[in-house]
């Protein structure tokens, strides 16, 4: 399964990097998020949107260095705390941010017609199972299944 959705998560990444060229826009698809994150929370620490996000910290703050080089985005240090990082968007970084809201309504709709045409909502289906996951961790699942195998083959042994 991991394979599966890794490939396609690199297929859809490639593919939004592909329109996000033709379209003009300056980030990749793999750092839209965060640069709609900072749009809409102007002077964000990275820390705080790694968070929000559900990246790495060290991720974030490759992806913005990288919006940075681009002129798209500039940091600062917090007055309050010179260790935390804030981020904010250039002019550029918001007509950027502008395209990738457009962006992201029209790939709400094709996601939407695939989604009808495969009859499985694959977002909503991969939240749930993020929530099955989070309410009973993967590992004590499969941990429980092997109590039980190894109970079974005790069981076998002794008849």
């Amino acid at each position: 399964m991991n394979l599966v959705v890794r490939r396609v998560g690199q297929r859809i990444a490639a593919a939004g990097d592909a329109y996000m060229r033709q379209t003009g826009v300056s980030t990749t698809a793999t750092s839209t998020a965060i640069l709609a994150y900072v749009a809409r929370h102007e002077n964000a620490a990275i820390a705080d949107i790694a968070q929000a996000l559900g990246y790495s910290h060290q991720a974030v703050a490759k992806a913005v260095e990288a919006m940075e080089k681009a002129g798209l985005m500039q940091s600062s240090a917090s007055r309050e705390d010179l260790r935390k990082k804030l981020v904010a968007l250039t002019r550029e970084g918001r007509q950027d941010a502008e395209l990738v809201e457009r962006i992201a309504q029209r790939a709400a709709i094709v996601f939407d017609e695939v989604f009808a045409e495969i009859g499985v909502d694959v977002f909503k289906a991969l939240r749930s199972f993020e929530d099955a996951l989070d309410r009973r961790p993967l590992v004590g699942r499969l941990l429980e299944h092997e109590t039980g195998d190894k109970r079974s083959r005790s069981r076998t042994k002794k008849t």
